[in-house]
């Protein structure tokens, strides 16, 4: 299965999951870390609303043999962080995929800190699927967010990781996705020309409103997915079809929980099965399905006025 379809099955939810306690996902994004090296105008992950650290070793292996044990078929190992800037990445997916048997672990990087040697580590651990996320791809807007070698720095990864990808029994999935503004169309298009030679995929994503936190130029709210097959934004697919682990060990409903929001229950305290299923979150689903998200957790997002 293709990248984008796996995105697209989760995006697109079964009418029989649509229900205030769906059973539990069969995937799970997990945050090994919220720090970032970089500060993305599009992202609210640079105003620092929330702590930043790094998952504990004992408390993330718990949690993946606990998702192993109710059915979890597949691990993202990031969430608003840049996993690469963990030394113990690697450690994290081998055990994910060989001692616990998790089916399929994937990742979305900046992909800023992939160096040869650090891709080459993630792959032989087991890495079944990555993806380079290249935003403000227009050299200008590039340099102005990033410094001016970055965007070389980061293409110079991807044809590493192209050139790679021809070996015999390269296997890792690969592709890369760019945030879509209209009036960058032709440069946006020209980086797919060109990145579509070092990858399987490429697609695109709305601007997003970060749980508005950012003001989206697009006027995009919500979470529809991917921008080529996008869905309606209530209710949101993000809470029926996967769930999200904060670096702390928090079960939260939302990709986006930049200022803590978004808690639904302390996995310390709490199993992945009782908290997926806890009031709060029954009530959350409840008001998406039932379109009275006025006075919801999700009204910024959304757009509503509270």
């Amino acid at each position: 299965m293709k990248i984008t379809d796996k995105i697209d099955a989760h995006t697109h939810v079964a009418s029989e999951r649509l229900v205030p306690m769906p059973s539990f996902p069969d995937t799970i994004k997990i945050e090994v870390t919220s720090r970032c090296n970089f500060r993305c105008s599009y992202c609210a992950a640079g105003n620092r609303l929330r702590p930043v650290g790094d998952m504990d070793r004992d408390f993330l292996f718990r949690i993946l043999r606990e998702a192993k044990g109710i059915g979890v078929r597949e691990i993202g190992m990031f969430l608003l962080g840049e996993s690469f800037l963990l030394k113990e990445l690697p450690e994290y997916i081998r055990y994910a995929k060989k001692e616990v048997g998790i089916e399929y672990i994937y990742l979305t990087t900046n992909g800023s800190l992939c160096t040869p040697q650090r891709l080459e580590a993630v792959i032989d651990a087991g890495l079944d699927s990555l993806k380079f996320s290249i935003n403000a791809a227009t050299p200008k807007k590039y340099a102005k967010m990033h410094g001016v070698d970055c965007f070389e720095r980061v293409m110079e990864h991807l044809r590493w990781l192209g050139e790679r990808r021809g070996q015999p029994g390269f296997r890792m999935k690969t592709s890369v996705s760019s945030i879509y503004v209209e009036e960058d169309r032709e440069e946006l298009d020209l980086l797919r020309e060109e990145v579509l030679r070092h990858v399987d995929e490429f697609y695109y994503l709305p601007y997003y409103n970060q749980a508005g936190h950012v003001r989206s130029v697009s006027g995009v709210v919500g979470n529809p997915g991917r921008l080529e097959n996008p869905v309606a934004s209530i209710p949101c697919w993000g809470l029926f079809n996967s769930a999200k682990i904060s670096w702390d060990g928090w079960l939260t409903a939302c990709y986006f929980d930049h200022d803590n929001r978004f808690e639904i229950a302390d996995l310390h305290e709490t199993s992945l099965a009782e908290a997926w299923h806890h009031p709060k979150f029954v009530e959350l689903r409840r008001q998406h399905l039932e379109g009275t998200v006025e006075n919801s957790l999700c009204a910024e997002c959304l757009g509503c006025q509270r």
